[in-house]
C-alpha cells in the first residue's frame, strides 16, 4: 500500500500534529495485522510519503526511520537527499518560480505520477493558499487514486473561514458580507463568493469518488450541512495514548516539583498555540475571574502569548510555549484541571492530550467539545459560552475535586479506550482497504 499524504504543514499547529498521528497509527496498526494479510498489503515495502510546507527539521526518532516513511524536506540530508528534488519542484514560494494554483497542481502531478499511490490522504491545505494552494489540489489527487480528505477544520466548505462561529453563509453561499474577512486565513471579500462557488463546482464534480473523514460528529454535521451534503463521510476521532508518545500520567506532586509550582488552591492549566487568539478565548479568559468565587487560585499557562490576571489572590505561572511531549505530559499533570475556553472547536489535541495524561476539562460547549468532555466522565461543560457559563463550570469543577472527585483514572480510561492510536489506525486501515478494492 503505497499511501501519499498532503499536509500544509508537518507539525506547526494541532492540525498539523494531528496529521502526523494519523500516519504514525495507519502504520502501528499494520505492524499488528496477522502474517497473511500482512503480505496482501505489503507493508514492509509500502511507503507513506508526506507532501508538506517547509519547516525548521526536527529529526526522525529511530522508530520513525524504521517505518519507512518518507518525510520530504527543503533541507538536503543523508536522510532525504533522494526526496529533496521532488520538494524543490512542489513547493515553489521559497524559489524563483510562479507562485500559481496552476504550478502548484502541475507540480503535483508530476510527483504523484513518479510514485503511485494506492490511496492518498489529503489534509489542512489552507496554510499553502499564498502559494497556490487549494481544493484544486484535491481534483488533481483524484486522478491517481481514492482521496480521502480528513477535515481539521471548516475551511473545506466555506469561502475563507475555518470557523463560522454563528454564521450560516457556508450553506447557502459564502460571499463579500463575510463577518470575518481578515481574520486567518483571510480573503479579499471580493473573492470570496468565487472561492465558494469554486469549491462547489470541484465537490459536485466528485460528489462519488471523494470521502470526507470528519475527527467529531459535530464537524461532520457542518459538512454534511454545506458542500458536502452529497458524500460520504465518516467519523473516526483523533487517536493519541500509544507507548510512542510521551503522554502518560506523572504524580502530581512530582509533576507541580518538577514546575516549581507550590499552590496553595486548585491548579487550573490553560494551554493553546496562541493564549491570545480569540478563536482559543482569550476575550472570555480576561472576563472569566470575577466569575469565579473561589480563592485562592493557580493559573498555569502553556503556549506562545500571555495573559495578565489582576487579581492578588489568583497566582499566574507561565511556563511559554514547550514543543516536547514529555514536558506537556508533566504540564497536564500537574494541573487540577485543563480550562479550555475555546469559542469554536473541532476536535482540541490539548484536551485530548490532557485525558491521556489524566487530568480533566473544562470547557465550552461548542464544536466537537460536548463529545469528548463528559460530566462525571472526562470534565465540566459550561451551560452557556459566556464568561459567567465557564465560570460556573470551574466553580463545579473545583467543588467536585475537593470532594475528591478527581475523574483522572476515568478520564485516563475515556482517552485509552475511545482515542488510542490502534483504533485510529485500524479505521483509516479499513477504509482505506475499501477503497481500493473499489
Amino acid at each position: 500500500m503505497k499511501v501519499a499524504i498532503l499536509s500544509d504543514h508537518y507539525l506547526t499547529g494541532g492540525a498539523a500534529q494531528a496529521t502526523d498521528r494519523v500516519n504514525l497509527s495507519l502504520f502501528l496498526f499494520c505492524l499488528k495485522l496477522p502474517i497473511g494479510l500482512l503480505e496482501q498489503v505489503d507493508v514492509y515495502n509500502a511507503r507513506i510519503t508526506l507532501f508538506a510546507e517547509n519547516e525548521k527539521k526536527r529529526g526522525l526518532t529511530p522508530f520513525r526511520a524504521a517505518s519507512k516513511r518518507e518525510v520530504l524536506w527543503y533541507e538536503e540530508s543523508p536522510l532525504t537527499r533522494q526526496f529533496y528534488r521532488p520538494v524543490r519542484k512542489l513547493f515553489p514560494h521559497r524559489f524563483p518560480h510562479p507562485n500559481t494554483a496552476e504550478y502548484a497542481a502541475r507540480q503535483l502531478r508530476q510527483a504523484l505520477g513518479r510514485r503511485q499511490p494506492s490511496i492518498i490522504s489529503v489534509h489542512n491545505l489552507h496554510a499553502g493558499t499564498p502559494w497556490g494552494w487549494g481544493p484544486h489540489l484535491v481534483e488533481a489527487c483524484l486522478e491517481f487514486a481514492p482521496v480521502v480528505w480528513t477535515l481539521h477544520d471548516m475551511w473545506s466548505f466555506t469561502g475563507r473561514c475555518a470557523y463560522s462561529y454563528d454564521c450560516d453563509k457556508f450553506i447557502t453561499g459564502c460571499d463579500a458580507a463575510c463577518p470575518t474577512p481578515h481574520e486567518a486565513p483571510s480573503r479579499a471579500p471580493e473573492k470570496i463568493r468565487a472561492a465558494w462557488e469554486e469549491r462547489r463546482a470541484i465537490y459536485d464534480r466528485h460528489r462519488h469518488d471523494l470521502v470526507i473523514v470528519a475527527p467529531s460528529r459535530w464537524l461532520a454535521e457542518q459538512a454534511h450541512r454545506g458542500l458536502f451534503a452529497n458524500h460520504r463521510i465518516e467519523v473516526i476521532p483523533y487517536g493519541l495514548t500509544d507507548r510512542y508518545y510521551d503522554f502518560d500520567p506523572f504524580p502530581r506532586e512530582d509533576a507541580r516539583r518538577e514546575l516549581g509550582i507550590n499552590p496553595a488552591g486548585p491548579v487550573l492549566l490553560l494551554a493553546a498555540f496562541d493564549l491570545t487568539e480569540r478563536r482559543k478565548g482569550a476575550e472570555i479568559v480576561a472576563h472569566l475571574w470575577r466569575h469565579i468565587e473561589h480563592r485562592p487560585l493557580t493559573v498555569v499557562t502553556m503556549g506562545r502569548g500571555a495573559i495578565a490576571i489582576n487579581d492578588p489572590l489568583i497566582e499566574v505561572c507561565s511556563l511559554g510555549w514547550i514543543d516536547e511531549d514529555r514536558q506537556k505530559a508533566v504540564a497536564y499533570s500537574a494541573a487540577d484541571a485543563l480550562l479550555h475556553p475555546a469559542l469554536a472547536d473541532n476536535f482540541p489535541n490539548v484536551v485530548l492530550e490532557a485525558f491521556a495524561c489524566g487530568t480533566p476539562a473544562i470547557a465550552m460547549p461548542v464544536g466537537g467539545l460536548p463529545e469528548m468532555v463528559r460530566p462525571g466522565v472526562s470534565g465540566w461543560l459550561a451551560d452557556a459560552a459566556t464568561p459567567d457559563g465557564l465560570g460556573r463550570a470551574v466553580e463545579r469543577a473545583i467543588r467536585d475535586l475537593s470532594l475528591g472527585k478527581s475523574l483522572r483514572e476515568s478520564s485516563r480510561d475515556l482517552a485509552a479506550k475511545e482515542y488510542s492510536l490502534e483504533l485510529q489506525g485500524r479505521r483509516y486501515f479499513q477504509l482505506f482497504q475499501e477503497l481500493r478494492r473499489r
